[in-house]
């Protein structure tokens, strides 16, 4: 891949949380793959909505979307992160203004494995409040299965209830998800362009 700019690098001695030192590896990252092709110099301005995409996957699904509406929302003008819902923890995500989730659901209506601290996490009583954050929620399942995306239905319904604000409706996604997260993407990407300036 060709870099506008190359990565930078957190000296090791950095005073940031692991947490903070994966959101900001997530940012610079998406900042030195933006290709010249991909946007104008006006979407490469720092104003635009900063948006952090957290995954949760047990086969790689779920981070391949993740890093793909990265991409979107960073040629629509966006500052994003994409976070490994393992790497990171509810302290530093309720500080977030912007919160989009793509997680699948495993087993019985379990969170995947990298998501299961997390899940586990937000929905303990001494779970933070989420006032400040927007948030939507693009839920992977297989419908064959009785308990069909439960772990994203378990993470837009307890946002919620912690006092996060939806910017989209929850989608949920069977096992052909392209045209649903395509048409979550749009309705995301519209959320933030009809922000005010």
């Amino acid at each position: 891949m060709n870099y506008l700019i190359p990565p930078p690098e957190l000296p090791k001695d950095s005073p940031f949380t692991e947490s903070q030192k994966q959101w900001l590896k997530g940012f610079f990252d998406g900042l030195s793959a933006i290709q010249p092709n991909d946007q104008t110099s006006e979407s490469l301005s720092p104003s635009g909505p900063q948006v952090t995409i957290l995954w949760g996957s047990q086969t790689g699904t779920s981070e391949m979307l993740a890093k793909k509406v990265a991409k979107k929302l960073t040629t629509s003008g966006c500052i994003t992160s994409v976070l490994d819902m393992a790497d990171t923890n509810l302290a530093d995500l309720s500080c977030l203004s912007h919160l989009a989730i793509i997680t699948s659901t495993y087993g019985d209506g379990e969170p995947p494995d990298n998501a299961a601290a997390l899940h586990s996490e937000l929905m303990n009583e001494t779970s933070p409040f989420f006032e400040s954050t927007s948030f939507s929620v693009l839920a992977l399942g297989d419908s064959s299965y009785p308990d069909f995306c439960q772990s994203g239905k378990d993470f837009d319904q307890r946002l919620e209830a912690l006092g996060a604000k939806r910017m989209t409706n929850r989608v949920d996604c069977d096992v052909d998800y392209d045209d649903q997260f395509e048409s979550w993407t749009k309705s995301l990407i519209a959320s933030f362009t009809s922000l005010p300036a």
